[in-house]
């Protein structure tokens, strides 16, 4: 679950708490794990950009200490940010240095308040391309194999996810966090494509990300892929709508989104003792309102509405995807958990 400190925290040292109250306590009632990604820093604790981080990272350790302090017990990991190599998640600049400041000042001062939470670190948007040179990661990857996609991504100022999580263990961010997050969108590929095959854009970018981990001798910890999916086609209209136009490639069938998202799983059961937590995206982003037709989220989403013009009245329906996934979850046992969302567990 997404929680904004803007939302949670203003001005500084006054907190608001009753809608995550309200989620723990739905939760408890169900017998369910929270974990929450935590992140859009509140106007009073950073610049003009929205996305900025906080200008004094001690505001964001208190903050945790005291997040921590409310849900201990209750909330199962904190996950710091989302995708920090993205220039608008960062104020523009993308920098694995302050993040990993960022990790330094929040884990001591969540381990204060709960010492059985987990510190997940933000899963990194999947770049494509080589990277970790500098950790001595050999990828396999020639600089010739970037892709149009990729090459567009490093001009916009995004930084390659291998060198982002590289930089974070060259500044000395090892010891702060427990868990390694990733975000393995498998593009337009099946799950057990070889991410070298494909310039890097591929579920199994994850296993180049785990190999900084061995570099570092940091192999004890898990990573938990915290968000992961595969995009369906919006239809004409809509591909010509925001950023579409750099996506189409990504496109597959409703029948691929369901076998893909399965066979993720089963892959990672097969082949990644390392992997835990794993969360897809997204079950439900097209059954709200608030997003437009063609916004891209909607388009990863497992269940939409029968009539996208009346949302609040129409109907909810579910893809393939949705059967697949119930039906291996009562099926499986052991493995990678598959913290799926609770209508997979109850229809």
């Amino acid at each position: 679950w997404g929680l904004q400190w803007s939302l949670a925290e203003y001005p500084k040292g006054t907190y608001h708490w009753q809608g995550l109250d309200e989620l723990l306590e739905a939760a408890e009632t169900l017998g369910l794990k929270v974990v929450l990604r935590v992140d859009s820093a509140p106007s009073w604790a950073r610049g003009p950009d929205p996305g900025a981080p906080p200008n004094n990272m001690t505001d964001f350790g208190d903050f945790m200490n005291a997040l921590a302090s409310h849900c201990e017990g209750r909330v199962a990991g904190y996950v710091i940010w989302n995708e920090p190599n993205l220039p608008m998640n960062w104020g523009g600049s993308p920098s694995a240095r302050e993040y990993t400041q960022m990790l330094q000042t929040a884990y001591p001062r969540i381990k204060e308040a709960d010492e059985d939470a987990a510190v997940i670190t933000a899963g990194m948007a999947t770049t494509g391309g080589p990277g970790g040179e500098r950790c001595g990661l050999a990828t396999g990857l020639a600089s010739s194999s970037i892709s149009v996609y990729t090459r567009e991504l490093y001009a916009s100022g995004v930084v390659n996810d291998l060198d982002f999580i590289c930089g974070i263990y060259r500044r000395g961010g090892k010891g702060y966090f427990d868990v390694l997050g990733s975000h393995p969108y498998g593009f337009a590929y099946e799950p057990h494509r070889n991410p070298s095959s494909v310039g890097g854009l591929a579920f199994r970018r994850v296993e180049q990300q785990r190999k900084l981990m061995e570099i570092w001798s940091d192999a004890e910890k898990q990573i938990w892929a915290i968000e992961f999916g595969w995009i369906l086609d919006p239809g004409p209209d809509c591909r010509v709508w925001g950023d579409w136009p750099t996506r189409t490639w990504q496109i597959v069938t409703e029948q691929q989104q369901a076998d893909y998202l399965m066979n993720a799983y089963l892959y990672a059961r097969s082949h990644w003792p390392w992997m835990g937590v794993m969360s897809f995206f997204n079950m439900d982003f097209a059954t709200v309102y608030w997003y437009d037709y063609c916004e891209p989220v909607r388009w990863y989403s497992i269940a939409y509405r029968e009539n996208h013009e009346d949302p609040e009245n129409s109907p909810i329906v579910y893809r393939q995807a949705y059967y697949g996934l119930r039906g291996m979850l009562l099926a499986l046992e052991g493995g990678p958990k598959a913290y799926l969302p609770l209508a997979l567990r109850t229809r």
